[in-house]
C-alpha cells in the first residue's frame, strides 16, 4: 500500500475509532471516563483576524516585534521571521487571543532577547524590579506563543555592581495562555507564571517547551502546567552535595487548589550530584501556600535525592503543598522528605484538571494527557488533534514540530572539485591508499567557501572525463555549507587507520578496552549544513562508500571483521563512523547513497532540526554495529522517503546525554536491520516520536537474515534507562522477522540505578507476515510501579507468541493479547481494519 493510500485508509477508520475510544474511556480508569471527548480550542480568534509579519531585515511589514504588537488587534497572528530581535516586548491585556509564532517552526531560529535585571537602573530613576526585568511580558488572555526563543541575557559576572540579579525572560500574566515548542533561557527567575490577582483564575499551558536556569527559574502564583517539557538546570560549578540552585519557587494562593504541575517531562543537568532542589516556598504574602507537583518526570542525579525540597525566607517547605508521583531517574526518590501522591490523589492532579478551571478549558485536547494514565489506566482520550494528526484516534505523538517539505540542493555552488581518479574497482594504487590524493583539495574547497548571508553554499564533487571517483581521508563540513555529490560520483573513504586517529585515544583500527580512537569520515560542524547529492532521472545519485568490507591498511582484517572480533573477545573495535553531525542545527541529508560504513552510518548529536530525505543506506545485515541513522539528544527530526539496509538498528533514537524529542520517521523501508528502534540509552528521556507508513523486512537485499531482526523496538535497562513517552507507530508492515514488536526495559540484562519507563506507547495499524518459526514479541515493563503503558489497535500478527510482564495494555481489534506477571489487558470491542502490506525491493544502486 502506498503512503498516500495508507493515510486515506487511516482517515477512513478515524470516526469509528473516535466512537470506540469514547467507549474505552468509559471502561479504562474512572478519571478518564469523566472527561469530555473533544476539547475546545485555546482561543476564540475572530474571523476577521489578520496575519502581521515581522522581519529584522525589513522584508516583513515590521522590523520589530513590539511594532507589530502595537499595530495588532485582538485575535491577530504575528509571524516572526528568522532572526535575533534585541528588544523588550510587552503585550497588554487588551490584545486578547493574539498569537506570536516563529515563522520557521524551529524555536532556535527566532530569538527575542534583552538583558535587564531587577536591579538595572531605569531611565528616569529607580530600578526595574523582578517583573519589570522581563524580556517579554504577555498579559493578554487567550494568547498562543509558538516556536520562539525568549532569553534574558543579563550576566551577574559582567555587572557585579547590580546586586538584585533577578532577570526574567518571560513574564506570563494572562489566563488561557498556550506556549508550544518555545524556549525560555536565563539564570535567576527565568520564567514568571503570574496572576496579577492572586485569587483570580490564571492558567498557562507550557507544552513541549525548553526552560533553562539556576535559581527559582520557574516561579509565581499562576496555575501553570509544564507538559512534556525539557527543564535544564545549569551547572554553576558547585561540588557534589553543595548548592547550585532551585528549580521552582511557587507562591500559590491558599484559595487555589492548583499551582505548578510538571508532568511527563525531563529535568536534565550536567551539575554535580545532589546540588539542586526541586523547589522552595516563596511567601511574599500571608496567604501564599506554594503548590507544586512533579509527576511522571525524569529527574537527574543533580537533584538532592534525600531532601528534594527546602525552606525559604523562614517558611518551612513542610508547610507548603509539595508532592511527587511516579518520577524516574537518578534523582527520583521516595522517602520521608519527598512526599508522594497516592494513586487515588494522583487522579486529581492531572494536566486536564489543572487547566480545566470553571470553563472546562482543554487546549490541544489535554483531556487525554496524564489524566488518562492515572489509576492504572493507559487509555488516551480521542481529540480532534489526535484524529487529524495522522488519522489515528489513539496516537498522542505529533513528531517533528517543523513543517518539513522535500529539500532542494543549494542554488549557489561556491566551488567545484573535479575527479582525477579513474577506478575500475573499489580500490586504488598502494600510494593512493596510503595517502589519499583528494583529502587536501576537497578540504581546501570546504575551508574557502563560507556562507554568504542566509544562503547556503555548496562545494560540488563532479565527474571529469572518465573519472567519477574521489579518495579521501576525514573531511569537515562547516556552517552554511553543503557537500554536494554529482550523480554517479563516488566519494571513497580512506582505509588507512592513521588518517582517523584521535589524539590520546586507543589506536584506530585496533581492539582495546577503551574506545573513541577514530574520528568520523565526514564531520559536520555548525548550523545550516548538509551532505547531499544530485539524483539523475534514472534514479542514480551520488554515493559515499566507507569500504568497511575492505582490509584495513597494515592489517589482514576488514573494519567489519574487527567488529566481529570485538564481539568475540569482549572488547571495543575502534572504527570510524561515516557521518557525525555535532550540534549542527538544520542539518540536511538529501538524495545521497551511503554504503559499507565501517561503523554507524549517520549520528546526529545534540542539534535541533535534522532532515534525512531520499537517503539510501546499503550495508549487509552481517556487518556488526553499522546503525543506519541515530538521532541522539536531538529535537525536531524527520526521516522520510529513505531505504535503509544495515547490520544493526535501521534507526536508533537515543536520549543519553540529553533528551530527544519531536521526531518523525515516515514513508521509509528497512532491510535486514534490527528494526526501527529507540534506545538503548534513554537516561535523559525520549518523547513525542511519530513512526508512520514504514515497512521492515528481516532479510537484506543480498538474502542475509538479520541475527536480530525486529520490526519496532524500544530498548533500555536500569544501566542506561530513562523515560520514553508519547511514541506512536501508525501503519507498520513487517515481514521475515524474529520479533515483530519489542518493548523491553531489561535489554541485554543491563544493571544500574536508572529507571527505564515506557508510557503512552501506541501501535495503531500493524501487520506481520512470514515471521520466523520461533518469532516472539516482548512487552516488558520494569516493575509494578513503572509498567509499560501500551495501546494495540488494528493489529494482526502471524505469531502471537510473546514474553510479557508488568504492562498495562489496551487492545482494539487486535489478535495479540499479551499475558504474564503484572500484565493487565483491557479489550475494547469494535471492528477496525489492519493495513494491507506490500514490500518494495531494495533499489538497484
Amino acid at each position: 500500500m502506498s503512503p498516500h493510500s495508507r493515510r486515506q485508509h487511516r482517515r477512513s477508520r478515524t470516526l469509528r475509532r473516535v466512537l470506540a475510544a469514547a467507549g474505552a474511556l468509559a471502561v479504562v480508569g474512572g478519571v478518564a471516563a469523566a472527561l469530555p471527548l473533544f476539547a475546545g480550542a485555546s482561543t476564540g480568534t475572530p474571523s476577521a483576524a489578520r496575519t502581521l509579519t515581522v522581519a529584522a531585515d525589513g522584508s516583513g511589514q515590521y522590523r520589530t516585534v513590539q511594532a507589530a504588537v502595537n499595530a495588532a488587534a485582538a485575535g491577530d497572528t504575528i509571524s516572526i521571521a528568522k532572526g535575533t530581535y534585541h528588544e523588550v516586548v510587552d503585550v497588554p491585556r487588551s490584545k486578547t487571543g493574539l498569537s506570536l509564532v516563529g515563522a520557521t517552526g524551529n524555536a532556535e531560529d527566532v530569538v527575542i532577547t534583552y538583558g535587564n535585571a531587577g536591579g538595572t537602573a531605569k531611565p528616569g530613576g529607580g530600578t526595574y524590579g523582578t517583573a519589570g526585568s522581563a524580556t517579554a511580558t504577555f498579559s493578554a488572555a487567550g494568547m498562543t506563543v509558538r516556536n520562539l526563543t525568549i532569553t534574558n541575557s543579563f550576566s551577574k559576572k559582567a555587572h557585579p555592581e547590580i546586586t538584585a540579579g533577578q532577570a526574567v525572560a518571560l513574564n506570563a500574566q494572562g489566563d488561557r495562555q498556550v506556549y508550544d515548542n518555545d524556549r525560555f533561557i536565563g539564570h535567576q527567575d527565568t520564567l514568571l507564571a503570574w496572576s496579577p490577582s492572586a485569587t483570580a483564575q490564571t492558567r498557562q499551558y507550557f507544552r513541549s517547551v525548553f526552560v533553562k536556569g539556576d535559581t527559582d527559574f520557574i516561579f509565581g502564583n499562576a496555575t501553570a502546567v509544564f507538559d512534556h517539557a525539557n527543564i535544564q538546570a545549569i551547572d554553576d560549578g558547585a561540588a557534589a552535595g553543595g548548592l547550585n540552585g532551585f528549580i521552582t519557587a511557587a507562591n500559590t494562593d491558599a484559595s487555589k487548589k492548583y499551582g505548578f504541575l510538571i508532568a511527563d517531562s525531563t529535568v536534565s543537568s550536567t551539575a554535580a550530584a545532589n546540588t539542586y532542589y526541586l523547589g522552595r516556598p516563596w511567601h511574599p504574602s500571608s496567604t501564599a501556600v506554594a503548590q507544586v507537583v512533579f509527576r511522571d518526570t525524569a529527574l537527574p542525579a543533580a537533584v538532592k535525592k534525600a531532601s528534594p525540597w527546602t525552606d525559604m525566607g523562614g517558611f518551612s517547605w513542610k508547610s507548603a503543598r509539595f508532592d511527587s508521583y511516579a518520577d524516574t531517574g537518578a534523582g527520583a526518590a521516595v522517602n520521608a522528605n519527598s512526599p508522594q501522591l497516592t494513586t487515588a490523589r494522583a487522579a486529581d492532579y492531572t494536566v486536564a484538571k489543572y487547566l480545566a478551571g470553571t470553563d472546562g478549558w482543554a487546549p490541544f485536547g489535554t483531556s487525554g494527557s496524564t489524566a488518562a494514565a492515572t489509576a492504572g489506566a493507559t487509555a488516551q482520550a480521542s481529540t480532534p488533534a489526535a484524529a487529524t494528526a495522522g488519522g489515528s484516534a489513539f496516537a498522542t505523538a505529533t513528531g517533528d514540530a517543523r513543517t518539513v517539505t522535500e529539500p532542494k540542493a543549494p542554488a549557489t555552488v561556491c566551488a567545484t572539485v573535479s575527479s582525477k581518479l579513474a577506478w575500475s574497482g573499489r580500490t586504488s594504487s598502494s600510494a593512493n591508499e596510503t595517502t589519499p590524493p583528494d583529502t587536501a583539495r576537497i578540504q581546501r574547497a570546504l575551508d574557502s567557501c563560507t556562507q554568504s548571508g542566509s544562503s547556503t553554499v555548496a562545494v560540488k564533487l563532479a565527474a571529469s572525463g572518465s573519472g567519477a571517483a574521489f579518495l579521501s581521508g576525514p573531511l569537515t563540513v562547516h556552517k552554511g555549507e553543503v557537500l554536494l555529490l554529482d550523480s554517479g560520483v563516488t566519494l571513497y573513504a580512506s582505509r588507512n587507520p592513521a588518517d582517523y586517529q584521535v589524539s590520546g585515544k586507543p589506536r584506530c583500527g585496533t581492539l582495546s578496552s577503551g574506545k573513541g580512537g577514530c574520528t568520523a569520515f565526514l564531520t559536520v560542524s555548525g548550523a545550516n549544513a548538509g551532505i547531499e547529492a544530485v539524483r539523475a532521472a534514472s534514479g542514480s545519485q551520488g554515493r559515499i562508500d566507507g569500504r568497511g568490507d575492505q582490509t584495513i591498511l597494515g592489517t589482514s582484517t576488514t573494519w567489519w571483521g574487527l567488529a566481529t572480533q570485538a564481539q568475540q573477545q569482549n572488547k571495543n573495535q575502534n572504527n570510524p563512523r561515516l557521518i557525525q553531525a555535532n550540534s549542527s542545527d538544520n542539518f540536511t541529508l538529501y538524495h545521497v547513497d551511503l554504503l559499507n560504513s565501517p561503523n554507524f552510518h549517520v549520528v546526529y548529536n545534540g542539534g535541533t532540526g535534522f532532515t534525512a530525505w531520499g537517503v539510501r543506506i546499503r550495508t549487509p545485515a552481517t556487518a556488526r554495529n553499522t546503525d543506519g541513522i541515530d538521532p541522539a539528544g536531538a529535537t525536531n527530526v524527520t526521516i522520510n522517503d529513505s531505504y535503509i539496509m544495515t547490520g544493526d538498528d535501521g534507526v536508533a533514537i537515543k536520549g543519553g546525554g540529553a533528551a530527544s524529542r519531536n521526531i518523525t520517521v515516515e514513508n521509509s523501508h528497512f532491510y535486514g536491520t534490527h528494526g526501527i528502534s529507540i534506545g538503548s540509552e534513554t537516561n535523559s528521556g525520549v518523547s513525542n516520536v511519530l513512526v508512520r507508513d514504514n515497512t521492515v523486512t528481516g532479510t537484506d537485499a543480498l538474502g542475509n537474515a538479520s541475527v536480530s531482526s525486529v520490526g519496532i523496538r524500544i530498548k533500555s535497562s536500569p544501566g542506561n534507562g530513562g523515560k520514553v513517552s508519547d511514541v506512536s507507530y501508525l501503519d507498520t508492515c513487517v515481514t521475515l522477522v524474529k520479533a515483530p514488536m519489542v518493548f523491553d526495559t531489561h535489554y541485554s540484562g543491563g544493571t544500574g540505578s536508572y529507571t527505564p519507563y515506557f508510557t503512552g506507547i501506541v501501535v495503531d495499524g500493524f501487520r506481520s507476515t512470514a515471521s520466523t518459526s520461533s518469532a516472539r514479541s516482548t512487552f516488558a515493563g520494569l516493575s509494578s510501579r513503572y509498567p509499560l503503558g501500551l495501546t494495540l489497535a488494528d493489529v494482526a500478527v502471524d505469531t502471537t507468541a510473546n514474553t510479557s510482564s508488568y504492562a498495562q495494555i489496551r487492545t482494539y481489534d487486535s489478535n495479540l493479547r499479551p499475558s504474564g506477571t503484572g500484565v493487565t489487558v483491557t479489550a475494547v470491542p469494535g471492528s477496525g481494519s489492519v493495513p494491507s502490506c506490500s514490500f518494495p525491493a531494495y533499489p538497484n544502486l
